[in-house]
């Protein structure tokens, strides 16, 4: 006869799977980096909601740089400029969103990758204020709110680099 098996819902785990909850500046960094993502896509839709205006500011650019070229070819060139600057920015976003959970939970290599991560999303403003801002000294809002959403990003980042997170990850790692 089996002897009976014990209740999994009131089994404890052992020590080493349970996860300290991360200090308040980890909780602020984790947050900056959402905060980032959640204004990063407000300049994406602002970016949609405003592509007509920047179709026409990249068609304008394109006979620029080729008188020559036919309206349908610099209706391309235009689309292509658009959303593949679009999309690229909101490929970063979607991996700094996704790299935020690992974060919390103490993987301390997930901040290198994050800096990898900073550097596209620098590559990716960069093409959002050169092609579609006008130049103009008034409001843009996809372009300020990308660049507010870089901003945000480099913060976290460098407070994640603190040494209060710096220990806790270190005792994070050394937990596993």
């Amino acid at each position: 006869m089996r002897p009976p098996r014990p209740e999994l819902s009131n089994a404890v785990p052992p020590p080493a799977l349970r996860v300290e909850p991360p200090p308040p500046l980890v909780r602020s960094v984790g947050a900056l980096w959402l905060m980032g993502v959640v204004v990063g896509g407000a300049a994406l839709v602002t970016g949609y909601l405003d592509r007509d205006t920047h179709l026409a500011g990249l068609r304008e650019t394109a006979a620029g740089l080729d008188g020559a070229a036919d309206a349908a070819r610099l209706d391309q060139v235009a689309a292509i400029a658009l959303w593949g600057t679009l999309a690229l920015f909101a490929v970063v976003l979607v991996a700094e969103g996704l790299l935020v959970r690992p974060l919390l939970r103490g993987v301390g290599g997930v901040r290198w990758v994050l800096l990898v991560m900073l550097a596209l999303d620098a590559g990716a403003v960069v093409l959002v204020f050169a092609l579609l801002g006008d130049g103009s000294a008034g409001f843009q809002p996809t372009v300020h709110l990308a660049g507010l959403q870089l901003a945000l990003a480099a913060l976290a980042f460098l407070l994640g680099l603190l040494p209060p997170a710096s220990r806790w990850f270190r005792d994070a790692r050394s937990r596993r």
